[in-house]
């Protein structure tokens, strides 16, 4: 109970990220209007996604790129960089960890804490996203793979672009139930040793918690924006964000697990990348209080049916 209590929290900054970054788009001038060798003249005719949800195309081309602009192909820049954590280290999650049992190595080392911190304090799970730009960027791929090996996915936070699907495979002797919270899933999908792949749809942009039916202690959030400017943070902390038109921008970067948000300002330019250190701050006892009240909060009450 306290894990779902603390990934609501989550989610509620979640969903503020999300329409942050959703509505934050510039509006682009149109080919016609563009001048001969200016970066807005490089929008070309077709406006291609990438989307692995069967036979919705027109509803996420729609989602993704309202304006029905053809796909940005000018000249661009990237933004990288290393996200590390200050203040306090991140407390033990006992409870979370009492629950998992049974030989799972990978999953007492994921869920160890209430975030994961690698060398030098560098950061995993942080979403990191770039907005503010001109110009509609399709994702370039209809899926992302979610490895599951020894009861943990590889990764405890997950960006997709909307349109694109989650692949989760076993990489273990292990039989897995995948479940994305939130998707309204008709069925029950396996993911077996050596299988093929468990597919999930998320049906609209938002926040989600991918977990599993067998293995209840597995989570990862799921963030499903209407854009392809985003990257996750593995252990080393490192993130980086390629393909953006030149100009002035905005960068975000959310880790769930402490609800900690850092927002910059920045300028990319053609042909470089910028080279951005992140930092997010934790504060143990603050996290703990919040933490409590939340545990204390009465549960709402289902709403009556009409």
């Amino acid at each position: 109970m306290g894990s779902m209590r603390q990934l609501s929290r989550a989610a509620v900054l979640g969903a503020a990220l999300l329409g942050l970054v959703a509505c934050d788009k510039k509006a682009a001038p149109s080919a016609a209007s563009a001048a001969p060798g200016s970066a807005s003249a490089a929008f070309k005719q077709a406006a291609p996604v990438a989307s692995g949800l069967p036979g919705v195309s027109a509803l996420v081309s729609k989602v993704v790129n309202p304006q029905n602009e053809p796909a940005y192909s000018g000249p661009t820049g990237a933004v990288s960089g290393v996200v590390t954590g200050t203040g306090d280290l991140a407390p033990e999650a006992t409870a979370h960890v009492a629950q998992i049992k049974g030989a799972c190595p990978q999953a007492r080392e994921a869920y160890a804490r209430v975030f994961r911190e690698g060398m030098m304090r560098s950061l995993a799970d942080v979403l990191v996203a770039v907005t503010g730009y001109s110009g509609y960027l399709p994702a370039k791929e209809a899926k992302q793979t979610v490895v599951a090996r020894g009861c943990a996915y590889n990764t405890r936070t997950i960006a997709l672009t909307f349109g694109q699907t989650i692949d989760v495979v076993s990489k273990d002797g292990e039989g897995y139930a995948p479940n994305l919270l939130g998707a309204h899933m008709k069925a029950q999908l396996l993911a077996l040793p050596g299988g093929a792949p468990s597919t999930l749809y998320p049906p609209e942009p938002g926040h989600y918690v991918l977990t599993d039916d067998l293995k209840l202690f597995m989570l990862a959030d799921v963030f499903v924006l209407k854009y392809s400017t985003h990257d996750v943070t593995s252990l080393d902390g490192r993130y980086e964000i390629k393909g953006i038109p030149p100009g002035k921008a905005r960068i975000s970067a959310l880790l769930p697990g402490t609800q900690a948000v850092v927002e910059k300002d920045i300028e990319i330019k053609a042909g470089e990348t910028l080279n951005l250190p992140l930092e997010l701050a934790f504060d143990a006892k603050a996290y703990a209080a919040a933490a409590a009240a939340a545990a204390a909060a009465p549960t709402p009450a289902p709403s009556a049916k009409p």
